[in-house]
């Protein structure tokens, strides 16, 4: 048996494989889906799915819910007094789906076991999946993305194996799109998109802080941010459950009411009176609140259609999966701005399990790996008449070839016949050349056909006869991509003027799995003995901006000079540091790392450190973490606006945007809110960082940029050696001529240089090093590891006082490698990547 699992934020499901057909095993309630909720009771007994979900109302402290949203962070959850992670909670979810499977199907061994995660998770969040899986006591495991799950299952349901066909994916947490081509039942996955943190979840949060908040503001006493309160914790906690039941009812009535009476809510307001909860709500209303994050996801639709050549009506429909998309608005929208019939045959809730089975059936499992089975096989046939028979082991599709080509002289009169389980047969052909013959394949599964051979008096050749096995399945996937693109930080520009940019090892939309191999040179020098390291830093990048600042840290390679050299080895700044990589069909990579120089190669694999590029996103830390990061948006958008004037009309979305997110992050207590927060505050310097670079502002940005350039030198000069003077001038000059000669491109390298020699000045002055230690020092939400940042401001002090500018300069280094990654940190001027691009 093989079983695929949809592992949700809201809900999860579990779906068969077995004897050529698919099974949903229900719940011990006996319900299609498990909500995805662990309660845990005073005497330690635990629970999940619906009871767990029945108890958010009654003892919301002892229960563990959306924590698949923090997948790849350091959040913690607070479970009856208990501390879990999200790895944690995420294994009794899949424990019990297994128990599920294992309770209705027996003792049927498990063959191997596919886990869906949405596209838009990256290696830290795939590890996380993979480490609960194991926690759950699976061996036998791999990942596949929703959006292929589900393109598996609706072309397994079609009759219709042929078109191109968008999966729109909205689930509790996550939002993923993906763009599908299907020929004969075989799915390629042309183009896929996500947004990490949008889905039902959001929506709840939105139904709250819209209606809910203000309603208990009016009708009692509270404090402003009473969530934020002992108190009325519980309060809010029964509110956003209430929010939630009601959003769900809307799916299928007009009205909705949220509602929670006193004995429920057990508070009291600052005058003593009970509050309750008793507040109608409307589809229309629910439909205006959420219009602006439905019209980001049709948005991404139009985009990969566009941007992959095709128009609305190449489409033949649009597949909607998740709960959330259940709702009316999504279909009303979709339909009306985008003009493609959207399909409402397929179950959105337990679809993406059912797909994840047929592609677990689809692998030859080996331990804890596999691999796609072979699809071509080919019998030869040896003794009185000789055949190659060629055909396609595994079928999507309802008929097939069998391709048949004599080898050698075949006698005169000899004949073959195929026939089919049911006694279906080709009819005797003549064998005097090559044959192609088309068979039915009747049913899911395996399918045998007996290829009989005779001779010219009509009696079968036993020797030239064979029996064949051809396995239908209910639909292929071609190839699972790559979601993002992974790049590693390097030293880019001339030495001396070295500036931090990123290189793409893995790009987006490469089918996995997928392994490669590419050069760097070692950007500093390491001595064995010595206590240091050469940081390998591993980004998810968005396209076309290649500034560390504007994407997402997710973990480090760390190779340690006291664990991996030998005392007296030395790797120079400008060696060779090769990386052998390898990218599983998980999106978890492994790689090993060559040294010319020591004639050493290196298993790097347990040496990737994904937690360092995990946060923390928990409590007043968390709400720190994402208002640093969404300040670094608005002075994005400030500095913008400012080389532009006011003529960037498309700057307002952005502005709402951020509004948005302030208001969101003013009344937040959450961890999971937090998150939100930080993840759209780098997707909007993102787009600030494109904006800059459309052909409409281009010139006008670089303008100003090269002006900020010469002022900012100018204040610096009387630092700077002869030497970087001259040369800043003189790039001054190139500039501006670039630009007028509209070379944005030569533009843009020379500003970089520029900015390099800035920095160069800059880092060798020891009042500035003063101050970036001191504004390090004074962010500690952003640290790491709080014991190690001691040390570090220790070590910073002592140099500070002793004048030791290089060790200062060290320090420092060593503080930025502990640090959540903001962007437009100051002190990476100082700690350049530890790699050198080629």
């Amino acid at each position: 048996m093989y079983l695929g699992i949809d592992l949700g934020t809201s809900n999860s499901a579990v779906v068969g494989h077995t004897d050529g057909s698919l099974r949903l095993f229900k719940t011990a309630d006996g319900t299609d889906v498990l909500p995805s909720v662990i309660y845990l009771d005073k005497r330690g007994h635990r629970f999940v799915g619906k009871t767990a979900y029945d108890r958010l109302l009654s003892a919301p402290k002892n229960v563990a819910h959306g924590f698949k949203r923090s997948m790849g962070t350091k959040n913690q959850i607070s479970l009856a007094g208990q501390t879990w992670t999200p790895v944690e909670c995420s294994a009794e979810i899949i424990k019990t789906l297994v128990g599920q499977a294992a309770t209705e199907a027996g003792s049927q061994p498990i063959e191997g076991v596919v886990i869906t995660t949405p596209a838009a998770f990256n290696q830290m969040q795939s590890e996380d999946t993979i480490a609960a899986a194991r926690l759950a006591g699976l061996e036998r495991v791999s990942l596949l993305q929703e959006p292929v799950a589900a393109a598996l299952a609706a072309i397994s349901h079609s009759k219709q194996k042929d078109g191109v066909f968008l999966v729109y994916d909205l689930g509790g947490g996550t939002f993923d799109l993906a763009l599908v081509m299907s020929t004969a039942g075989v799915v390629n996955v042309v183009a896929h998109e996500g947004i990490n943190m949008l889905g039902g979840r959001d929506f709840d949060r939105i139904i709250f802080d819209s209606i809910v908040r203000p309603w208990l503001s009016t009708n009692f006493v509270l404090p402003r941010n009473f969530q934020a309160d002992d108190k009325y914790r519980h309060l809010a906690d029964v509110s956003k459950y209430a929010a939630e039941k009601a959003k769900i009812q809307l799916s299928a009535s007009d009205t909705a009411s949220i509602f929670a009476s006193e004995d429920e809510v057990r508070a009291c307001d600052e005058n003593g009176e009970e509050i309750y909860l008793s507040i109608d709500l409307s589809r229309k209303q629910m439909a205006d609140l959420i219009r602006d994050r439905i019209e980001d996801s049709i948005g991404l639709c139009r985009k990969i259609i566009t941007a992959n050549g095709y128009k609305s009506e190449d489409l033949s429909k649009i597949v909607l999966i998740g709960g959330p998309s259940k709702m009316p608005i999504i279909r009303e929208m979709l339909e009306a701005e985008l003009a493609i019939p959207v399909d409402s045959g397929l179950d959105p809730m337990t679809a993406v399990a059912t797909g994840a089975a047929i592609f677990a059936e689809s692998r030859e499992w080996d331990g804890d790996s596999s691999v796609q089975k072979s699809t071509k096989q080919r019998e030869t046939v040896t003794g009185d008449v000789g055949l190659s028979l060629d055909f396609k082991s595994r079928v999507s599709s309802e008929s097939t070839k069998i391709r048949v080509k004599p080898s050698g002289e075949v006698p005169s009169g000899v004949e073959l016949e195929i026939l089919d389980e049911e006694g279906s047969s080709s009819g005797r052909i003549a064998l005097n050349g090559p044959l192609s013959v088309k068979v039915s394949v009747r049913k899911n599964g395996n399918n045998r056909f007996k290829v009989n051979v005779f001779d010219k008096i009509g009696s079968k050749i036993e020797s030239a006869s064979r029996e064949i096995t051809i396995t239908r399945s209910e639909a292929s996937a071609a190839s699972v991509p790559m979601t993002y693109n992974l790049a590693v930080k390097v030293q880019h520009g001339l030495v001396g003027y070295e500036r931090n940019k990123l290189d793409t090892l893995v790009k987006k939309g490469t089918a996995l799995p997928a392994q490669g191999r590419q050069t760097f040179r070692a950007g500093k020098t390491l001595v064995g003995g010595e206590d240091d390291f050469i940081a390998v830093e591993f980004y998810d990048m968005v396209d076309e901006v290649d500034s560390p600042e504007h994407n997402l840290h997710i973990g480090n390679f760390r190779l340690n000079s006291l664990d991996e050299l030998e005392r007296g080895e030395r790797i120079n700044r400008g060696d060779e540091f090769i990386i052998d990589w390898k990218m599983s069909d998980n999106g978890t990579l492994s790689f090993s790392l060559e040294l010319p120089a020591l004639g050493r190669i290196i298993d790097a694999t347990n040496l990737y450190r994904h937690y360092d590029g995990g946060i923390n996103y928990d409590g007043e830390r968390g709400a720190e973490v994402a208002a640093t990061m969404l300040s670094r948006a608005e002075s994005d958008l400030e500095e913008l606006e400012s080389a532009l004037g006011h003529d960037l009309d498309s700057s307002g979305d952005i502005r709402k945007r951020i509004e948005r997110q302030q208001a969101a992050l003013s009344t937040s207590v959450d961890a999971d809110t937090h998150r939100s927060v930080a993840e759209e505050a780098r997707k909007l310097r993102q787009d600030v960082a494109l904006l800059k670079m459309s052909p409409e502002n281009e010139e006008r940005v670089l303008e100003d940029e090269a002006s900020k350039a010469e002022l900012s030198f100018d204040e610096l000069r009387d630092l700077a050696q002869p030497v970087d003077s001259e040369r800043h001038d003189k790039l001054l000059v190139t500039t501006r001529r670039a630009i007028r000669e509209k070379n944005f491109d030569s533009a843009r390298r020379s500003l970089g240089e520029m900015h390099g020699i800035r920095m160069k000045v800059l880092a060798e002055t020891p009042d500035f090093l003063i101050e970036i230690f001191k504004v390090l020092a004074a962010e500690r939400h952003l640290a790491v590891d709080e014991a190690l940042l001691d040390q570090h401001l220790k070590a910073g002090v002592e140099a500070a006082k002793a004048g030791d500018v290089e060790r200062l300069r060290f320090v420092i280094g060593q503080m930025m490698g502990n640090r959540v990654s903001t962007g437009a940190d100051a002190a990476e001027i100082v700690e350049l990547a530890h790699l050198l691009g080629t």
